[in-house]
């Protein structure tokens, strides 16, 4: 397994987004709001940006491997592929780099958790991620079993990464509303059988819960 992409997302984690709290908290709550939102915006960034990395890096394992070879059907010609093999230096390769092209056009095109869900099928021998109330979401932590108290959030470990994903959507694609979009409240409605209140605000204790889960999602797959 390649955890390379996870190991450096700890570690950014570590000596990007940590410190940055610790100086924001220093501010006073007027100077800080729209610093809080990019670096919450950042994170979650960094976040599926990782996701999408280890699921390529592991293209060839297990139910990725899977997922990537369903989608093939065309057949090549044989010029096409003297031509795949004149391009790469082994034949590993070419077939390594149309595994990532088959995961690039299916499941990378897929949700924020359904990524996620794919990534711990291969990673982890962990599979109560997506319906388990998993994630303290007064703190991030996850822990292996955890009391809902609110029902409004996803407290499994896929939803609740779909939620923050989700506010994150807002902030990037709403044109500075403060609202979730109406899409995303409907997919996580479908997926998670929760009712998410539209509305949203960022707030210092925002990002370090975010770190902290974050984190501690990405340690689970090591």
């Amino acid at each position: 397994m390649n955890t390379e992409a996870i190991s450096d997302f700890i570690k950014y984690v570590d000596k990007e987004i940590l410190p940055a709290t610790k100086e924001l908290e220093k501010l006073e709550d007027n100077h800080r709001k729209h610093l809080q939102k990019l670096v919450y915006t950042n994170l979650a960034n960094r976040f599926d940006a990782m996701v999408d990395n280890a699921i390529l890096d592991n293209c060839k394992e297990g139910s990725l491997l899977e997922k990537a070879i369903k989608p093939m059907g065309d057949n090549i010609t044989e010029g096409q592929m003297l031509k795949l093999l004149m391009e790469a230096d082994t034949i590993q390769d070419v077939i390594e780099e149309r595994l990532r092209q088959s995961l690039s056009n299916s499941i990378l095109r897929e949700r924020h958790s359904k990524k996620l869900s794919a990534l711990f099928d291969v990673l982890s021998e962990d599979d109560a991620v997506w319906t388990h109330p998993r994630v303290n979401i007064s703190t991030g932590d996850i822990k292996e079993k955890c009391k809902v108290n609110n029902k409004n959030i996803p407290h499994s470990i896929c939803g609740y990464a779909d939620w923050i994903y989700s506010r994150r959507n807002a902030l990037v694609h709403g044109a500075g509303s403060s609202s979730i979009l109406k899409n995303d409240i409907e997919q996580i409605k479908k997926l998670f059988k929760i009712d998410v209140k539209p509305q949203i605000r960022i707030k210092i204790g925002s990002v370090n819960n975010t770190a902290n889960f974050y984190k501690q999602v990405a340690e689970m797959m090591l």
